[in-house]
């Protein structure tokens, strides 16, 4: 790397975590309900609350996902590039293989995801505007949403669950640098799943609007992730495996 390639690689990954905030604002958009409005879904998706959502709420969800998207991948391929240099051992090679199939599934699917669940909101929004009957709206917009589910499903296994594995993994080798056993406890809550997962279960069940924050808790495990990284980043300084 070049003498340079501290604060570019410090600038990459701060770009894939500003990637994943637009996600969250992204979640927030097409998810977060006004007070008093129904919960309320048809199927396993529709929410009758689509109905009275401004469409340019659903256009400005798809435009946080594909932007966040190009920040996320700088972010995440500057951080499997640290951990290339990073990790000699062949044996935990492994993770850092099974680290860059997690973000390449997230670089191809994440704008594709946020697109698709919005277009689905659209075309419930749109189909009972037209027509006036939201049964026959939501099962046109649940077949839609079915259709898609394959590919849904396996974003969210690869590169949710699997990069929760993965980082679980590298906190407690020692891949990522951490100084004690209290850093690796919190570490292991750094990841898609854990923390932004119980708490925004948690947060679900609470009153309006607390219970609105639930919403973008799993696209910030996300940019947790990154963070991991920038510790990364500075114990490579450290060590002068960068400088």
């Amino acid at each position: 790397m070049s003498n340079t390639s501290y604060e570019t690689s410090k600038k990459l990954l701060i770009a894939g975590i500003i990637g994943c905030l637009l996600y969250v604002t992204g979640d927030f958009l097409f998810a977060a309900t006004g007070k008093g409005q129904t919960t309320d879904t048809i199927g396993l998706f529709t929410r009758v609350a689509y109905l009275d959502m401004a469409t340019w709420r659903m256009a400005a969800s798809i435009l946080c996902g594909f932007a966040g998207t190009l920040l996320y991948y700088m972010g995440f391929h500057r951080m499997y590039g640290l951990l290339k240099i990073h990790v000699t051992a062949p044996k935990s090679q492994i993770w850092v293989r099974l680290f860059r199939a997690a973000y390449i599934m997230g670089t191809v699917a994440w704008a594709w995801v946020h697109a698709m669940f919005m277009t689905d909101a659209l075309v419930f929004k749109f189909v009972y505007h037209s027509y006036g009957e939201i049964q026959t709206a939501a099962d046109i917009a649940n077949r839609v949403f079915y259709a898609n589910a394959p590919g849904m499903a396996a974003a969210y296994i690869v590169c949710d669950a699997g990069l929760t594995v993965i980082m679980i993994a590298m906190v407690w080798k020692g891949i990522i640098p951490l100084k004690n056993t209290l850093a690796r406890i919190l570490a292991t809550l750094c990841n898609p799943l854990m923390l932004p997962g119980v708490v925004g279960n948690l947060l679900g069940l609470l009153p309006w609007p607390v219970n609105q924050l639930d919403h973008g808790t799993e696209s910030f495990g996300h940019a947790l992730v990154l963070m991991l990284g920038l510790i990364l980043l500075h114990e490579m300084r450290r060590t002068k495996e960068v400088e």
